[in-house]
């Protein structure tokens, strides 16, 4: 209860004030008798998931958006697990698969979908090592301490200005700190317009509502 206040604080704090802030390992993570239990010092807790889960569905909510998000530790283990209106399988299941893509790699999941866009790895390959090449993951990281991921998937794509990856980013930084500049978003080389012969073709890597 004390770390989801002090969180709570923080966040007002910087809203109010203007100012920035950083939280440090030990306010995210669980301790005394919790931590002994499951033998792990770094384990992130729970109303820091919850914190930052819940600041991206708010979020998505406001602007009347539904959104799947879901926050793993650093073992895979799921931890904060939400899903707002009008939210399908699909988008649940996009918000784990980028969420392990963070896991597997330790960088934005977005990486893969630019890797694939420049052509520096082919999709079916990101496929083969279990990774998703679309944005919306990204690493949870505090004092240089890997936390784990968070997912977010189900909303359409307008960068820079709103996205899952976006929204994502907004929750750590409210919650955590001043986060990393997002990756570029890069121009889609597979991208199909309406009008473009040869019928329907498969979601190209990145593609919107996932």
């Amino acid at each position: 209860m004390k770390i989801q206040l002090a969180l709570v604080a923080g966040i007002a704090a910087t809203v109010l004030g203007g100012s920035s802030f950083a939280v440090s390992l030990s306010d995210v993570i669980q301790k005394g008798a919790n931590a002994d239990k499951v033998m792990e010092k770094n384990q992130i807790n729970w109303a820091t998931a919850k914190a930052i889960g819940e600041h991206c569905i708010n979020e998505a909510a406001a602007k009347g958006m539904g959104v799947s998000v879901v926050i793993l530790d650093q073992f895979g283990t799921i931890t904060f697990y939400g899903r707002g209106d009008g939210q399908g399988k699909v988008n649940t299941e996009s918000a784990l698969w980028k969420a392990n893509t963070v896991l597997h790699t330790r960088a934005p999941s977005k990486a893969q979908m630019n890797a694939v866009r420049t052509g520096a790895v082919s999709e079916s390959r990101v496929i083969w090592q279990g990774n998703f090449a679309n944005a919306g993951g990204l690493p949870i990281v505090v004092d240089g301490q890997f936390l784990g991921a968070i997912g977010v998937g189900g909303m359409p794509a307008t960068p820079p200005t709103w996205s899952d990856e976006i929204c994502g980013h907004n929750a750590l930084t409210a919650v955590l700190g001043p986060q990393p500049k997002l990756l570029p978003d890069l121009p889609n080389p597979f991208a199909i317009s309406n009008g473009a012969a040869g019928g329907a073709a498969r979601p190209a890597p990145g593609a919107a509502n996932r």
